[in-house]
């Protein structure tokens, strides 16, 4: 951690003026903008989904509802937010039945995306498999029922960290994450958090610098909250939300000889 502070304070005292060695980026080049444009309070919004999971009045579960991946709560292993556990879906994924959400941007404008950031942190843990596996980012520059086209395709690890998909520049007005795989669970799947960020073309090397400033203070945000992916287990789970359990063999330890 230390070393990556020296490092930004190395990127900041160029920035200060000792020296530029960045080059300045082509009219045709591209970098990475440090807002996540999906975030609810920026305006993003889920606008059609496969399924949430219902509580026993067929009501959406508040904490398990599909809004909570684009409302910027992250759980991790020492803050378990209130009502926000991530996205739950009411069924779990096949490749041919795959459960999925669509994502519009503020006014539903139409953005240039190269970066999506998907956590799958939830609050249930790791070790009983509903993390989303395998999944599909497509996009729509038309309407929300497409035509879509795919942007990236990728396979998330079963752990508790932030993980970034970059893929070449696309024009988006929806975009549709669509999960084909959790990690081995026959109930849910579950997912945390969705981030996406914009392609920005520029061709100034101190715009350039900012919006790599930018995005190493939230790599060195990330990674401190990498450190905290043990996920603990969740007493209060409800009957039908528990996973298939098989009983254990009681053993009974025996004495040693005197």
């Amino acid at each position: 951690m230390v070393e990556r502070w020296a490092v930004l304070v190395a990127v900041v005292c160029i920035a200060g003026g000792v020296a530029v060695t960045t080059p300045a980026l082509g009219a045709d080049e591209f970098a990475v903008g440090a807002t996540n444009v999906a975030l609810a309070a920026g305006g993003g919004h889920i606008v059609a989904f496969s399924s949430h999971v219902l509580d026993e009045n067929k009501q959406p579960v508040k904490q398990w509802q599909v809004s909570n991946v684009i409302d910027g709560i992250h759980v991790t292993a020492t803050e378990r937010p209130r009502d926000s556990y991530g996205w739950s879906s009411a069924v779990p994924p096949t490749p041919t039945a795959p459960q999925w959400f669509i994502i519009a941007f503020q006014n539903q404008k139409t953005r240039l995306i190269t970066r999506v950031r998907i956590d799958p942190t939830t609050d249930d843990p790791a070790e009983i498999g509903r993390w989303a596996k395998d999944f599909k980012i497509v996009v729509s520059n038309t309407t929300q029922e497409g035509p879509w086209v795919e942007g990236k395709s990728g396979r998330l690890l079963n752990k508790g960290i932030p993980q970034t998909f970059d893929f070449p520049p696309v024009e988006c007005r929806f975009m549709k994450v669509v999960v084909t795989s959790n990690w081995f669970s026959d109930q849910f799947v579950e997912l945390g958090e969705v981030e996406v960020y914009e392609a920005i073309a520029t061709g100034d090397a101190l715009d350039q610098l900012i919006i790599r400033l930018e995005n190493l203070l939230q790599d060195l945000k990330r990674y401190r909250d990498s450190q905290r992916y043990n996920q603990p287990l969740r007493p209060e789970l409800k009957p039908t939300m528990t996973p298939a359990t098989t009983p254990t063999a009681t053993v009974t330890p025996v004495p040693k000889p005197q």
